[in-house]
């Protein structure tokens, strides 16, 4: 028996006021339970005004969203920028982030420490969060998240401004949550993040989707063609220009 994908989008239009272009044109998106879908295009291309929809920051034109979970609490957004108070400390936010959530006391302590354990902010958790370093502040970004217990995860570009290790280990991250059972979409503009935690991607450009499918199928290319060595090879015979432009 088949179960219905988490996420569904279907047609999605949307238009900034004052523009004469479509940001996003006419965009078809599935997302099933426990997948992670790279959402790869440069800046610009639509990949954060897709995400505002889908949490319901913006309502799309035209088209329709349907998200086919019980609790649209667990829908969780890590946005580019930093979603703290960069006065309080890492424990005060963690605090005042899940008192949103309503819940009983001692669930929400256990998700305050669940948090802290996963992105390993245990010797930073009564620093205040604007004298953390960047890798520090973008795993309370990601924690903040996690206190909803996310069946549906969207980040965008969670790794901006990053030094190595802080990036593997925020990727080593998601690919955890995925293992467990958590849906995820992943906006970059990196195509190695991508490869790293993602089994499938939609490419986007100018608001359009150029190629969507399993990485490993796009990435074979079409019948009776070579297939591509690299993603960036995949995205520059569909965009002929760097992803880095």
């Amino acid at each position: 028996m088949s179960t219905a994908p988490v996420l569904v989008g279907r047609e999605l239009i949307y238009r900034y006021p004052g523009q004469d272009q479509d940001a996003l044109c006419g965009i078809d998106l599935t997302l099933e339970r426990g997948e992670a879908i790279g959402l790869l295009g440069p800046n610009g291309s639509g990949k954060s005004t897709l995400i505002s929809l889908l949490t319901g920051l913006r309502q799309p034109q035209q088209g329709t969203i349907t998200i086919n979970i019980q609790d649209r609490r667990r829908v969780a957004w890590v946005p580019q920028e930093y979603a703290f108070y960069p006065d309080l400390t890492c424990r005060e936010n963690l605090r005042f982030f899940v008192a949103m959530l309503s819940l009983q006391r001692d669930e929400a302590k256990r998700r305050i420490e669940a948090a802290i354990e996963t992105c390993r902010l245990g010797e930073f958790v009564e620093r205040r969060a604007q004298h953390c370093s960047g890798g520090v502040r973008r795993r309370l970004n990601l924690a903040i998240a996690l206190l909803q217990q996310p069946d549906i995860l969207l980040l965008d570009e969670p790794t901006v401004g990053v030094d190595p290790q802080s990036r593997a280990f925020l990727l080593e991250r998601v690919r955890e949550l995925v293992a467990a059972g958590t849906t995820v979409l992943y906006a970059t503009h990196y195509m190695e993040e991508v490869s790293a935690v993602c089994s499938g991607l939609l490419l986007l450009d100018h608001g359009k989707i150029l190629a969507e499918g399993s990485l490993a199928n796009l990435l074979a290319g079409a019948p009776g063609s070579a297939p591509y060595p690299n993603l960036e090879a995949l995205f520059l015979h569909y965009t002929s220009r760097s992803l880095r432009d």
